[in-house]
């Protein structure tokens, strides 16, 4: 193998700067935008929102509230659906620029960047300059890390967060291992356990990586320093679980086994074939550039049958730790790969970094996999309507040009590399690269991928808020409780942010229950309605078209 690409300290500092910065500045386009999406934005925002009042209490509805059933983490009070850094994270961007929607997505904003700085880390140390930019280019302006920056994808900052720490504790692995330092073994384990405070298990890839390397042929750990790692991860974590396990046991534990009932049962109808991860959302992940991360995938595969590059299999652990066990479960929730995506940009970039080099094969699939997406219709990459009872391969029916360019592009490779190829290929292949992310073209034609990002933050930014019902619910009393009849799913939850008062939806026939209930607990219900009602009416909002009752006939307007 020959040796590492390694760019002058300039140039190397100034094209990061160039990605970081302007990865930020795209992110910070629209972010305040007064939407917040029902599933799972508005959550976060009212559990970080209250826990600037008792930063150790996460509650949902703050006010009085009524029994529920077990498992209702749609109403409940006490909120452990989600562990509380992420939601801390927040409630600390609050504290700063105030309770809104820019505060909300500000956190994301930062952590997704840096977690960019991170895969340019990890690529350089375990390859090389242009592996690490390749693959740190490719993070910064995803389109589908900028829709849950923006709060379009669920679970928005928790995922950010989850990664950004993952990232770390990834990067201090590879360095601790490299410099046989106690300290970054510690910090490594502080950084996952960090991790697991934003979404527990996932964070544990960390924990995985460090047993590939235990085996891996002249990488053996220490066994003070895993220890040290072990113990640095528990004691991050256990504060937490103690406190919570004091106060909320039952609650506690049972939202953990929930956690836990996604490898094996439809858990609030995420249930998927695994087909429905490679052929739909990595087909939308990893967009154009999708049949060259796996041609580099499958190359890097091959030649591990024959190497002992110990750097390619850890990436390769750490792609696939995170993959099959999401292929297996039995519920797929779109993001729940998203720690293993940065291994994947670096597989391609480790494809890049090879042809570079000389690799004649590397060069050749890169070359046609930077052509084949001209092939493409935006149609191709259009999300399929979610079912929990789509049959096995509809996805990959749907989504065949992933097959198809796959095929292609190893084929064209190979066919390319037999012939003499050099500098004025990289040359080629970087341009259609350039061209494939900056291409704006009015026709049926999929749009570049960082065009394709900047439509993210375009997105719905104004409605619905229901900031006007917000601002006048707040100058109702404290114990105050909105019953909402929704016009869409989760309305109330939109309500509840705005309002800072506890919201309960309700049908019709719940009405008259639920507003005994809320005055058995001590509250003052009032009702929410876009329809017109024999109530006295205390508000009305005359841009959204709703109406705010009371149940107390001596109210005035």
């Amino acid at each position: 193998m020959s040796d590492p690409v390694r760019l002058s300290n300039p140039s190397r500092y100034a094209l990061l700067a160039v990605i970081l910065v302007a990865s930020f500045l795209l992110k910070l386009n629209h972010l305040g935008h007064r939407s917040l999406k029902p599933l799972d934005e508005s959550f976060h925002a009212i559990v970080a929102a209250n826990l600037l009042k008792h930063p150790l209490t996460p509650t949902l509805n703050d006010g009085p509230t009524i029994p529920i059933e077990q498992g209702d983490w749609y109403n409940a009070g006490i909120w452990l659906h989600k562990p509380p850094l992420a939601l801390w994270q927040i409630a600390g961007s609050y504290a700063l620029f105030g309770v809104n929607p820019f505060a909300l997505r500000l956190p994301s904003a930062i952590l997704a960047t840096l977690s960019v700085l991170f895969t340019f880390l990890i690529g350089r140390r375990l390859f090389d300059d242009v592996a690490g930019l390749m693959a740190a280019a490719l993070q910064a302006f995803n389109p589908a890390l900028t829709m849950l920056v923006h709060g379009y994808v669920f679970s928005d900052h928790v995922d950010v967060s989850l990664l950004f720490w993952t990232e770390l504790s990834i990067y201090f692995l590879l360095r601790a291992m490299a410099t046989k330092n106690l300290t970054g073994w510690v910090i490594c384990g502080i950084a996952q356990g960090l991790a697991f405070l934003s979404k527990t298990y996932p964070a544990l890839i960390v924990t995985g990586l460090a047993g590939v390397l235990w085996v891996l042929p002249g990488r053996r750990i220490s066994l003070k320093f895993f220890i040290a790692f072990v113990v640095a991860t528990i004691a991050t974590i256990l504060p937490w679980t103690i406190w919570a396990l004091m106060h909320w046991p039952d609650l506690f534990i049972d939202e953990n086994l929930g956690i836990l009932k996604h490898l094996t049962q439809d858990v609030e109808g995420w249930s998927a074939p695994w087909d429905r991860v490679l052929f739909d959302y990595w087909a939308r992940v990893f967009h154009i550039y999708y049949p060259a991360i796996i041609c580099a995938a499958a190359i890097a595969f091959v030649r591990l049958q024959k190497s002992r590059d110990a750097n390619l299999w850890i990436l390769m652990a750490w792609a696939m730790g995170v993959l099959v066990p999401n292929l297996l479960a039995t519920s797929k929730p779109m993001i729940a790969t998203l720690v293993g995506w940065p291994a994947m940009w670096l597989l391609l970039g480790w494809l890049v970094s090879q042809a570079v080099r000389g690799d004649r094969l590397a060069l050749g699939v890169w070359v046609v996999s930077m052509f084949y997406p001209l092939l493409l219709k935006s149609s191709d990459f259009a999300a399929m309507p979610f079912s929990s009872t789509a049959p096995m391969g509809q996805a990959l029916h749907e989504h065949s040009w992933v097959i198809w360019g796959t095929l292609i592009c190893l084929a064209g490779g190979w066919a390319l590399s037999q012939f003499k190829i050099g500098r004025w290929e990289v040359i080629v292949a970087s341009l259609a690269m350039i061209f494939l992310s900056l291409r704006w073209f009015p026709s049926d034609a999929p749009r570049g991928y960082i065009n394709t990002a900047w439509q993210a933050t375009q997105l719905d930014r104004e409605f619905p808020n229901f900031e006007k019902l917000g601002e006048f619910a707040r100058t109702l009393p404290a114990n105050v409780v909105l019953l909402v009849e929704e016009h869409d799913k989760l309305d109330n939850k939109l309500i509840q942010f705005v309002a800072d008062r506890t919201c309960y939806p309700v049908a019709q026939g719940q009405i008259e229950n639920f507003k005994q209930k809320i005055i058995d607990a001590g509250g003052v219900p009032y009702l929410v309605s876009a329809a017109a009602k024999p109530l006295p009416i205390v508000f009305e909002d005359q841009v959204e078209h709703r109406t705010l009752y009371s149940f107390e006939p001596s109210r005035e307007k």
